[in-house]
């Protein structure tokens, strides 16, 4: 594959503290390990407490 080129432009809100732009992972194709990547942009106002939380991580 050449020539494949993406652009993401996550928010301009000035209230959001923390953002997960992308994910990357691994991924089975045809039983072979490939990698994929994925634009997520998913902001919190509350900073990194909020996005911790989101992923299940108690915060005090």
């Amino acid at each position: 594959m050449t020539g494949t080129a993406w652009t993401f432009q996550p928010t301009a809100d000035p209230d959001i503290r923390a953002m997960v732009v992308a994910e990357l992972y691994r991924h089975t194709v045809d039983g072979r390990p490939a990698w994929k990547l994925r634009a997520l942009g998913q902001g919190w106002a509350d900073g990194l407490d909020g996005l911790a939380r989101a992923y299940g991580v108690d915060v005090e």
